[in-house]
């Protein structure tokens, strides 16, 4: 009886998220190696900090990967545009979702996901960042994406937002690398628990890794949205390249 309560209370503590938001990890992808030798690698222009599941203290575990990428890619235009809003908590995004009558009044204190074309309602509303969001109708052709995601880094730098229907985790995307017949995306997973202590781990552990384009599931269709900002805090002016119409995602159940 003694050692099954020591295990119980063992389990409480170590599944309890903890708040250390004020000191996350930067940059996460630093010092993943090209997963090939040959073929051209392009990523994201200047710092972003890691947000995963619970890292502010709250137990997102099964629902949040949208709201936590989202933070991922505010921190990087935070860092990137001077005086600009502070990276918004999960309650704070739900609340501008309700505002921009995007979603009802009961959405918030809910667990329902979030997706990209959320992604590219709240960076506008609070950066003033447009976004264009590319529709993959299914994950077998995403390779016929992968130039405007080539052109994107090359030309803005940004982190993006990457999520589904059947592969419905929410991750971010911070570079591409191709070749003549392979083609990665360098993938920083929101899904990690607990603390974060560096950077070595996360990509041991395959939090941060490269992922060749054949292993993601095939008959999903992804939508990725493209924030229109540069690394030097230089936003687009081409609204007409915020693409909107995007298949939005059943997201009340839980993973």
């Amino acid at each position: 009886m003694v050692r099954r309560s020591i295990c119980l209370l063992m389990f409480k503590m170590t599944s309890t998220p903890v708040n250390y938001s004020e000191n996350l990890l930067q940059n996460v992808h630093e010092g993943t190696e090209p997963p090939t030798t040959n073929g051209t690698t392009s990523v994201i222009q200047g710092s972003y900090h890691y947000y995963h599941y619970g890292c502010d203290g709250m137990n997102d575990k099964g629902w949040g990967c949208g709201y936590r990428t989202l933070q991922t890619i505010c921190s990087w235009i935070r860092g990137t545009i001077e005086h600009s809003p502070a990276v918004p908590s999960i309650p704070a995004i739900q609340q501008i979702l309700i505002h921009l009558e995007d979603k009802p009044s009961g959405f918030m204190g809910s667990h329902d996901w979030i997706g990209s074309f959320e992604v590219c309602l709240v960076v506008d509303h609070l950066y003033g960042v447009s976004s264009k969001i590319i529709h993959v109708t299914k994950g077998s052709d995403l390779n016929q994406h992968m130039p405007s995601l080539i052109e994107h880094f090359n030309r803005y730098g940004s982190p993006l937002m990457m999520g589904g229907d059947q592969d419905c985790s929410a991750k971010a995307v911070m570079g591409i690398h191709a070749s003549d017949s392979d083609v990665y995306l360098l993938i920083v997973d929101p899904h990690y628990c607990g603390r974060a202590r560096s950077c070595q781990e996360l990509q041991k552990k395959e939090w941060v890794k490269w992922q060749h384009i054949d292993e993601f599931v095939h008959s999903s269709f992804y939508n990725i949205c493209l924030p229109l900002c540069t690394g030097n805090g230089n936003i687009s002016g081409d609204k007409n390249n915020a693409v909107i119409k995007v298949k939005k995602i059943n997201r009340t159940k839980k993973i």
